[in-house]
């Protein structure tokens, strides 16, 4: 099957071929290298037949509703063993899949909270700066009070500069406790990531110990 006819039709790449034949391209690889399917390069890219696919398709389910169970001695050939091979790298493929999505979620969230701890901390900086301005504008009034300010005016200007001040205070301390949520929010995440992250290690460091019981 290694010569290419050139009347056929060569237009399935290997990762289409690995998805009909539902094995990786490892395996394709491997067929194309044992002569199984004969392959056409194409501006440097190799293109399989689908009619040879198609036949390779026909033999495998010939072929696994010909086998035999033996129960006292339990056997599998290689192709089987291949194919099995190829859906557990398949099922850890998509495990990593999993957690680099898990862990984007986690990395977005995180830049949610930096981004709002930044917001909030300008915020509170521009707050800090308009009472230092009301402080200095009260200091003002109060050298000027003598001369220019009834005194019963000064005295009415000067409460309503010592609510705005007050009032600028709460916002301050409503801000801080806000930021201060937000730190021990974010510290938490990280504490979680650390958790989820040793409970993958252990889970992948025993996946060996699984194949070997698996085709023990």
């Amino acid at each position: 099957m290694s010569t290419v006819i050139q009347d056929e039709t060569y237009n399935l790449d290997r990762k289409t071929a690995g998805r009909l034949l539902k094995v990786s391209i490892r395996t394709i690889d491997r067929y194309i290298k044992a002569k199984k399917l004969s392959t056409s390069l194409v501006d440097g890219r190799v293109w399989l037949n689908k009619r040879e696919l198609e036949e390779v398709c026909d033999r495998r389910r010939s072929r696994v509703s010909a086998q035999v169970v033996d129960m006292s001695t339990p056997r599998m050939s290689t192709d089987t063993m291949v194919d099995e091979v190829d859906k557990v790298e398949l099922v850890e493929h998509e495990s990593v899949d999993s957690v680099s999505i898990k862990n984007r979620k986690r990395k977005t969230s995180s830049a949610v909270y930096k981004k709002l701890y930044a917001d909030l901390k300008e915020e509170l900086h521009e707050k800090q700066e308009r009472l230092e301005i009301a402080n200095y504008r009260v200091g003002q009034l109060e050298a000027q009070v003598k001369n220019s300010i009834p005194m019963l005016e000064y005295h009415q200007e000067k409460f309503e500069k010592e609510q705005e001040e007050l009032k600028l205070q709460e916002q301050i301390s409503e801000r801080n406790s806000l930021i201060k949520k937000i730190m021990s929010q974010a510290k938490h995440e990280k504490f979680n990531k650390r958790i989820f992250l040793g409970v993958l290690l252990i889970i992948l460091a025993l996946q060996p110990l699984w194949l070997l019981l698996i085709y023990k």
